[in-house]
Formats: C-alpha cells, structure tokens, sequence
C-alpha cells in the first residue's frame, strides 16, 4: 500500500526522567519531496539530511495513551517554554514531567502561510525517578 503525506513529520522518540527538567535544543531541516515536505530532527546538532527550515511558532502536546493532554508547550509568550531561532528551537520545562509512563507527542507548526503543520511526531518515554 503506497503512503501519500501531506507533510512527512520526523519520527523521533524521546526520553526524559520524571521530576529532571527539561532542557532539548532541537535542529531542523527539510527536503522537498513529491507530495510535500520531509522534515528531519536531531537533538543538539544539525540532521545530515536535508536544508536549513526556518520554523514559524510552534505548538508541543503530549498526551497519555487514553487521550489526557500532560504537557502543553508554546513559542511567542511570555515567558516561553520554546525559543525559537531560525531552523532551531530549545525546550525547557523547569518542572519537567509529573508522572512517568510512555506517552504520544507531536509538534505543530504555524507559519502564518499555510496553516499548521506537524513537522515532528513520536513517544514520549518518561521513566520513573529513584531518588526523591
């Protein structure tokens, strides 16, 4: 069966320990592709694949399994928990997460133009602290 996007977010699979704070600087680059575009994500340096993406706010949820939204996440306010710099933005949640668990998230774009956009989706693998 043939797949046809739209957009082809990057598939990237992150982890965290519950109650450390959240501190990720993600690169993001881009490849024109028949049906749209590809996007490709790497933590603290630029992916090998693809150009330079210039992102425009961006939007982080993550969810449990049955759906209850956890952490919500916005550029452009103040303060922000995402910074944004050309084809790179910073994460940091002081708090971090409240709960552990495997849990879906996504990261929507909007960039003004067309409209929103996932550009990055995957699991959220939050494993449980030992010290408290």
């Amino acid at each position: 069966m043939t797949m046809i996007y739209n957009t082809e977010p990057a598939k990237v699979d992150l982890y965290a320990v519950k109650g450390d704070t959240l501190d990720m600087h993600f690169h993001v680059n881009y490849e024109l592709i028949s049906t749209g575009k590809k996007y490709y994500v790497s933590l603290n340096s630029d992916p090998s694949s693809g150009s330079n993406y210039d992102l425009g706010a961006l939007h982080i949820q993550v969810r449990r399994k049955d759906g209850l939204l956890i952490k919500d996440w916005l550029s452009g306010v103040s303060p922000s928990d995402i910074v944004i710099s050309g084809n790179e933005f910073h994460l940091f949640d002081a708090d971090g997460f409240l709960e552990s668990g495997h849990f879906d998230y996504d990261v929507e774009e909007f960039d003004g133009v067309s409209g929103f956009k996932c550009i990055m989706r995957g699991s959220f693998h939050v494993e449980k602290e030992i010290t408290i």
